[in-house]
């Protein structure tokens, strides 16, 4: 694991030890989202997994053992000067948006209406970690990644 993909000491996250961090930033609720991976080599090993939450109490999806070729996709949303990438989990008529637009954060459409939307804290904006281009299908933009 290069140093990029090591959390920093002052960086909030909900992944463990061993798992590779593809993204990571404390929200102005005071709550934490997090992209946690491990084995992703391709869309059909490992798991990836996002998190939200503190340490102590996290919803997580999927579950670990599910690789991520069904659950997730990673769309790139850049356009002209703006750049970023969206990741998409799937979960019924849920979808979360992790997304690295600056300045960062996630937002939940249920079934294409946002019900959820928060931004990661000032300062702490994060791009995706490069090894999530390994291992998640790329899915071209769709109506949940116009916000």
């Amino acid at each position: 694991m290069s140093a990029q993909d090591q959390p920093s000491q002052e960086e909030e996250t909900l992944c463990n030890n061993g798992e590779d961090v593809y993204f990571s930033c404390p929200l102005e609720n005071r709550k934490t989202v997090s992209v946690c991976a491990k084995g992703n080599t391709a869309p059909d090993q490992g798991y990836v997994q996002y998190r939200y939450g503190t340490k102590d109490n996290a919803f997580a999806f999927p579950n670990m053992s599910t690789p991520p070729v069904s659950t997730v996709k990673i769309t790139d949303v850049s356009e002209g000067s703006i750049r970023g990438l969206h990741l998409k989990f799937s979960n019924g008529p849920y979808t979360y948006v992790v997304s690295s637009v600056s300045p960062g954060g996630i937002y939940v459409s249920k079934k294409g209406k946002i019900v959820f939307d928060k931004e990661c804290q000032a300062s702490r904006y994060k791009s995706f970690s490069n090894k999530v281009f390994d291992g998640i299908n790329d899915a071209p933009v769709s109506k949940v990644d116009i916000h």
